[in-house]
């Protein structure tokens, strides 16, 4: 059962104590970070015994440890985005080498213990309870050679570095049950070298065709890597609707809906790099906002909402982002350029 009680070894309390501890380190100043002391202490305390068990510990502090074994997990990985977003946290309080030196001490502890950790975890009936986030990301043109030197000048030396390096940075911040949606020109192939790209990018993928996208006509291209492909969609992504096409919709669907005053639909696009046609985009933005109209609800003539985002690779280092990120990635960036 899930509520029962979990009891542990000296060698298994002093890992989980280690574990605990490095968790509630990175959460520091946090309501989590509270429990997780406690469960230190309780674990600390224990540890002071001679012999037998060093703790037995009850359902809420067990479900407390799992938390503490999927904080560490993420710090493990690097995921620290993920752990941000997950536990709403503004920064993780321990710098990046701090948290491998723990790591290495608590993986040697194991060791030469010759703890099983894997059957502890499944005694503590861990399991990755990190909910899936849709991120977004358009134009990544894995392949496409020319990127590199002309439009995009992305300055890679090749294709093959450029193509290693948006894997590394997509699974960097992607989990496996993350969704997320491709806006279009995924790669510039034949089918069988986007099977080999995609299959090697963490998450649940789903596409928005684009121009570019032939490897979808090759019969040798594995359709069932996506889990659907579309010309256009729209979506729900907490409690916002979110309009995705791989080329800019200037009216698009629901543009004038709010809730308590305040704009909840987004259109996503791709398509238009950052050249002159997001340009003409951006001055399309700014005049549309400059633009009042009286609504049916409203008493006085109020600005059109605009909620249009570029999720061009380029302006996320080619990191697949929730819609809160590009909605910042958006801000500061036409902020920089004096377009907001």
């Amino acid at each position: 059962m899930q509520d029962e009680n979990l009891n542990l070894t000296k060698q298994e309390a002093q890992y989980s104590f280690m574990i605990c501890r490095l968790a509630a380190e990175a959460v520091a100043g946090t309501e989590l970070a509270v429990k997780l002391d406690t469960i230190c202490r309780r674990l600390g305390a224990e540890l002071q015994k001679p012999e037998g068990m060093a703790a037995a510990l009850g359902p809420e502090e067990k479900n407390l440890l799992a938390t503490a074994f999927m904080l560490y997990e993420l710090l493990v990985r690097e995921k620290y985005e993920v752990l941000k977003e997950h536990f709403h946290l503004e920064s993780i309080h321990l710098a990046r080498e701090q948290v491998m030196q723990e790591v290495l001490r608590v993986s040697q502890y194991a060791e030469e213990n010759r703890l099983n950790t894997g059957a502890l975890q499944k005694r503590l009936r861990y399991r990755k309870k990190i909910p899936a986030r849709k991120l977004y990301i358009a134009d990544l043109h894995f392949y496409h050679d020319s990127l590199n030197h002309r439009m995009d000048r992305r300055g890679f030396a090749g294709f093959e570095e450029m193509n290693a390096y948006m894997i590394r940075q997509w699974n960097d911040h992607v989990t496996k049950k993350d969704e997320v949606y491709i806006l279009g020109d995924f790669a510039i192939s034949r089918g069988r070298a986007a099977n080999e790209a995609l299959r090697q990018l963490n998450g649940k993928k789903y596409l928005i065709e684009g121009n570019h996208d032939k490897f979808l006509d090759d019969k040798e291209f594995d359709l069932s890597l996506f889990e659907w492909i579309r010309p256009y969609a729209e979506i729900q992504d907490t409690r916002r609707k979110v309009i995705l096409c791989h080329y800019p919709v200037f009216c698009y669907n629901g543009q004038y809906r709010k809730s308590n005053g305040i704009p909840f639909v987004y259109m996503l696009y791709g398509h238009v790099h950052d050249t002159h046609d997001e340009r003409l985009v951006t001055r399309f933005i700014q005049q549309t906002r400059e633009e009042k109209v009286l609504s049916a609800h409203a008493d006085e003539p109020e600005p059109i909402p605009c909620q249009m985002i570029n999720c061009f690779c380029m302006f996320s280092d080619y990191i697949p982002l929730t819609l809160d990120d590009w909605i910042q990635v958006d801000k500061e960036r036409r902020e920089r350029h004096g377009t907001t």
